[in-house]
């Protein structure tokens, strides 16, 4: 599934050099886009309610969480036990394996809508990840651009298109901001290294 390999690899940097993530924009062929997207179509879409500062409130976007067993991820005060794997998702996962030498056991598949639909400022460090988190996405449809940077200031904004991969350096922020231009779905799938059975701990 794989269209391109590492020689079309650019590295995303803020202002001072630093690297912020790696990206291949055209990672996975037009056919295989078309094939994963008709597979996510499938999947028992959610909108869950995540706490922000004391409340309760529905997220702005669909998501779906799937990994292997005991891969069981929490954020923003929700746990999300995984969905299976469905076939083409477990395929892929392997050769993002292969490709980037990760260990990804598990994947959040967001839909956004259209452009009303976002992502909060933020950046992986559940204990559940480990000291040093893997992030990997996998973007479908829509253009849009990913908000980066090592804190609030010097943000790169990295617009990611179809059939493109964005493997982020561990603590990176990032978040998707709102679009009144966009009309149109995008679908990101969010591969990560979870510790198996790190929520089932006595």
């Amino acid at each position: 599934m794989i269209a391109k390999m590492r020689e079309i690899e650019q590295v995303i940097e803020d202002s001072s050099g630093r690297a912020l993530a790696r990206y291949w924009p055209d990672w996975l062929a037009p056919s295989a886009c078309e094939a994963l997207w008709q597979a996510l179509e499938a999947l028992p879409w959610q909108r869950p309610e995540v706490q922000v500062f004391g409340r309760h409130h529905p997220i702005p976007r669909q998501q779906c969480y799937l990994g292997e067993p005991g891969c069981h991820y929490r954020y923003s005060g929700t746990l999300l036990e995984p969905e299976p794997l469905p076939p083409e998702v477990a395929a892929l996962m392997a050769n993002l394996n292969r490709f980037g030498g990760w260990g990804f056991n598990s994947v959040l598949v967001n839909r956004y809508r259209d452009g009303n639909d976002k992502m909060g400022w933020h950046r992986d460090n559940e204990p559940e990840l480990g000291p040093s988190p893997q992030l990997a996405i996998l973007s479908l449809g829509a253009a849009r651009p990913l908000r980066l940077g090592w804190g609030r200031e010097d943000v790169v904004a990295q617009p990611l298109g179809h059939g493109s991969l964005l493997a982020l350096e561990p603590g990176v922020w990032h978040g998707l901001n709102p679009s009144r231009r966009v009309q149109e779905a995008r679908v990101s799938l969010t591969f990560r290294a979870v510790i198996p059975g790190f929520h089932c701990r006595a």
